[in-house]
């Protein structure tokens, strides 16, 4: 009781309460015990005038008796609530008949107390009012601020319930040109057409409208393009978020990035001549974006071809550089290869950085700088490509059925495809060329022996060596055989790996 007592006399400072009763005796007995919680009282004999110093003086708290001369505590009640419903009316009364307890209920009264009254029943109960007050009060403060926040920040936001927008930010209605939703829906009712047709950006088609990809794919940030009120076409990052303990309903959020002028990156044809692909200002904008939406970028990297693939978290950025949180395994794969390839969904391309500056292992995090788009990239492999054992393969080219007799070695290896070092180029081997592979990959078990016949599809060419990229096709048992001896190797490299 000392706890409440005390919590009262602290929260009653500034709530202003209106006490109506006709027997004096008891009215000045209660008053002084209001007094030692409340600043701001307000005492009535009758219901005519309790009324009267309701207007005057809006109390949130109205203690009264039921049966008075004139108006009775249940029309004074009724009255008040006309007016307003969130004052805690609190009836005191030397009848306990059940009709008025259940008029009491249905007129919205806060408690029923019965005279004469406990002193700490009645002081429980002014608790309870003082304290539902307050909740209400931050409620209401903390609603405003949601409001403020919602239609002052630079996000255009939408909220749907189901598929229908029941709610739009001030930003929104600007970006469009409209007074209200009403007035953007008479001209939208058809949000199919809103987002406009992009490569690689999130709009209708037949197969299915934007609103349902987006809806399955909550908290995935999309591309999209939107005409504003100039018809002009601006480029926005959409998010979709579902609200928890709402079902059914969801916000819509669109961040204006028109200024960064990556829209054109998204034209594939556009984008292999486009100076913004070596652009290391435009991946730290879009890295920005994605740290701004809490979202997370995927690390690539490669242990003799095994595959090294981690979630990693924007922690920081300045205007050169960058800081990742990732995985253990995706540091130690990095301080190897000294290099990474990043992927977001928020990327046109992969992002390849060469300079790794600082690897935390206690923290978990790296430092980068010098980044770009980079149109193909090894994350995006097909198949499976390993480095066979240094010294447990051998290979042979043949070109017109001669022998090559220079230095050769398989880099790596994969169902479809061989890259070998030489150093030399036999004469005539070029791109499209066809040329005689004999290959011998020992296991543990019996050699994989393989001769067949490659075609040259790339050349690259270092100070003291050549890189030849072969395709070849396989018969069925020799498929097998590569397809087993591949999936031993990368058993191999794993456990290579851990024990690094």
């Amino acid at each position: 009781m000392n706890t409440i007592f005390e919590e009262l006399k602290t929260l009653g400072k500034d709530i202003k309460v209106l006490y109506i009763e006709d027997n004096k005796g008891l009215r000045e007995s209660v008053s002084e015990l209001l007094k030692k919680f409340f600043s701001q009282i307000f005492y009535a004999e009758n219901g005519e005038i309790g009324y009267q110093i309701y207007r005057e003086h809006s109390p949130e708290i109205v203690l009264t008796d039921i049966r008075m001369p004139g108006m009775s505590g249940f029309d004074l009640a009724k009255t008040i609530k006309k007016d307003n419903t969130d004052v805690r009316i609190i009836f005191l009364s030397a009848f306990d008949e059940k009709e008025y307890l259940h008029e009491a209920i249905d007129i919205g009264v806060f408690r029923y107390l019965s005279k004469p009254t406990k002193v700490p029943l009645l002081i429980t109960t002014l608790h309870q009012a003082v304290l539902s007050i307050h909740h209400e009060r931050n409620k209401r403060i903390f609603e405003r601020q949601l409001n403020d926040i919602f239609n002052y920040q630079n996000n255009l936001l939408m909220m749907f319930d189901k598929d229908t927008p029941v709610l739009v930010n001030r930003q929104f209605l600007d970006f469009f040109g409209f007074k209200s939703l009403e007035e953007f829906m008479q001209q939208h009712s058809e949000l199919d057409t809103l987002l406009q047709e992009h490569q690689g950006f999130l709009y209708s088609t037949s197969e299915s409208g934007w609103f349902e990809k987006a809806l399955e794919n909550p908290g995935k940030l999309f591309h999209t393009k939107v005409l504003n009120h100039s018809n002009e076409a601006r480029h926005l990052i959409m998010k979709l978020r579902k609200i928890p303990d709402k079902e059914g309903f969801v916000i819509l959020s669109l961040d204006d990035i028109t200024d960064l002028n990556l829209m054109m990156i998204f034209d594939g044809n556009a984008a292999k001549n486009d100076q913004k692909l070596h652009d290391t200002s435009a991946v730290l904008k879009l890295m920005n974006v994605i740290k701004e939406n809490a979202s997370e970028v995927k690390l690539h990297n490669f242990y003799r071809g095994l595959t090294i693939v981690n979630s990693a978290v924007l922690i920081k950025m300045d205007d050169k550089n960058v800081v990742l949180k990732t995985a253990h395994s995706q540091l130690k794969a990095i301080k190897l290869a000294k290099n990474i390839t990043i992927t977001s969904e928020l990327f046109p391309f992969s992002v390849l950085c060469k300079t790794v500056n600082t690897i935390d292992f206690d923290q978990q995090t790296i430092t980068f700088s010098d980044m770009q788009f980079v149109q193909e990239s090894a994350d995006q492999r097909v198949n499976i490509r390993l480095e066979p054992e240094e010294e447990r393969h051998s290979v042979t080219l043949f070109r017109n059925e001669i022998k090559f007799f220079g230095k050769a070695r398989i880099v790596d290896i994969s169902i479809c495809s061989v890259k070998i070092e030489i150093d030399a180029l036999p004469a005539g081997l070029s791109v499209g060329e066809n040329a005689k592979i004999a290959m011998v990959l020992e296991t543990d078990l019996q050699p994989l022996s393989l001769s067949i016949i490659g075609t040259v599809y790339r050349i690259d060419s270092f100070s003291k060596s050549f890189h030849v990229v072969f395709l070849f096709e396989l018969t069925a048992p020799n498929s097998d055989k590569l397809l087993g001896y591949i999936a031993n190797r990368q058993m191999e490299l794993i456990r290579e790996f851990k024990a690094l």
